[in-house]
C-alpha cells in the first residue's frame, strides 16, 4: 500500500521515529513500523480521525481528491489502452545464434579425438 504520511509519535515497540502512515483496502488508515513490523490499523472512523489527526503528510504522497460531487473535479483520466498483441502465429521466431569461428587446431583435434 502507497505510502500517505509519517505518524508524529514514535513507534510503542521500539521507537522509531517515524512509523508509516499507510491505508488498507477498506481505505481506513494503519500505522506500520519498517524497523520492527509492528502494524496498529483503525477499526472505524472514530480511530481512523483520530490517527490521521496524529499524522504528517509524507512529501510527494499523493493528496485525497476533494470530497465534492462535482464530477469535473472529482473525474480521473481513463488508463491508456493496452498494445495490441500478435498471435503465436504471427510472431517472428528469432534468428539463429551465430556459429562459433572455427578454430586453427579444429582438425587437429578431431584427429586427437579419434
Amino acid at each position: 500500500m502507497p505510502l500517505i504520511g509519517r505518524h508524529k509519535t514514535p513507534c510503542i515497540s521500539c521507537g522509531f521515529a517515524a512509523p508509516h502512515v499507510k491505508r488498507n483496502e477498506g481505505k481506513l488508515p494503519y500505522v506500520h513500523c519498517p524497523e520492527c513490523g509492528l502494524m496498529c490499523a483503525a477499526k472505524n472512523g472514530t480511530q481512523a480521525r483520530g490517527l490521521m489527526a496524529n499524522m504528517r503528510p509524507e512529501t510527494g504522497a499523493i493528496p485525497e481528491p476533494p470530497a465534492t460531487d462535482n464530477p469535473i473535479i472529482v473525474k480521473a483520466d481513463p488508463a491508456p489502452a493496452a498494445a495490441p498483441v500478435k498471435p503465436a502465429s504471427q510472431v517472428t521466431p528469432p534468428p539463429p545464434a551465430p556459429r562459433p569461428a572455427a578454430s586453427p587446431f579444429a582438425t587437429l583435434l578431431d584427429h586427437l579425438k579419434k
